[in-house]
């Protein structure tokens, strides 16, 4: 399977049902552009949250309380974990974007950058000055200009400078579409530099994951269980004895 071109290579029988359901996923994702440490973190903590434990309570043979404790921990464990990486992506994605948005990491900005700033001001200049001299995109380049400084460069921005392009001529065109490239390659270099290191801190972090997980999952399923007995109807009679004393007293009455 080829996510990018929306494409299926069909492995086994030849199901056309499968193949559909194959091919609208596939495009699917191709839609959500890129999918970074941010995807990950979420559908890792789907997986752990729901997936897991329904897996664990319904294939397990070991006893209800049992499975309870081991299914119940991959939601103990998905919670703290997301408390503590999404932090971690968030505010560091937004500390390396401004570092990489000064130069920071850039030795030489015309061979490689990450400075998606650098090259956004640059595409849009570009704009400006192709719309003085082509009346054909005076109307619709305003429009894109608000929408790169709006969003910076996305799927949606970048299939609409396609439709851009048609509008110029091919002198034009070859410019535009240069500075184009320069910033969307740069806002690729940014995004995966930003996902590595956001990466390479989660897990860091994992050792301290562990930890706080091995304290938190005991003390959360003593109160569940202590909140479970506590809402539990007493027996009439609790034990053997307590019936035999009790019946002996009613015939007492009785007499």
């Amino acid at each position: 399977m080829k996510v990018q071109n929306s494409t299926y290579r069909q492995c086994g029988p030849d199901f056309k049902g499968m193949q559909n359901v194959a091919n609208k996923v596939a495009k699917t994702f191709a839609n959500m552009g890129e999918i970074g440490e941010g995807a990950s973190i979420t559908c890792d903590f789907l997986g752990k949250a729901l997936v897991v434990p329904a897996v664990i309570m319904m294939a397990s043979n070991e006893p209800k309380d049992k499975k309870e404790f081991s299914a119940l921990k991959n939601p103990v464990a998905a919670t703290i974990q997301l408390g503590l990486e999404v932090p971690v992506l968030f505010f560091g994605s937004k500390f390396l974007g401004k570092l990489a948005n000064k130069g920071f990491f850039d030795k030489d900005p015309e061979k490689f950058s990450y400075n998606e700033k650098l090259f956004r001001d640059k595409f849009i200049k570009t704009i400006e000055e192709t719309s003085k001299q082509n009346d054909s995109i005076k109307d619709i380049a305003p429009d894109l200009i608000k929408d790169i400084n709006k969003n910076g460069y996305t799927k949606k921005m970048a299939d609409g400078f396609e439709d851009f392009l048609k509008s110029l001529d091919e002198g034009a065109k070859q410019d535009i579409k240069y500075s184009f490239d320069r910033f969307k390659q740069a806002y690729k270099n940014q995004f995966h530099l930003k996902n590595r290191i956001c990466f390479l801190a989660a897990l860091a972090l994992t050792p301290v994951l562990c930890a706080i997980e091995n304290w938190a999952h005991p003390k959360i399923m003593n109160k569940i269980y202590e909140h479970r007995n506590k809402n539990k109807k007493p027996l009439i009679f609790p034990d053997i004895d307590t019936f035999i004393v009790s019946t002996k007293e009613n015939r007492e009455v009785k007499k």
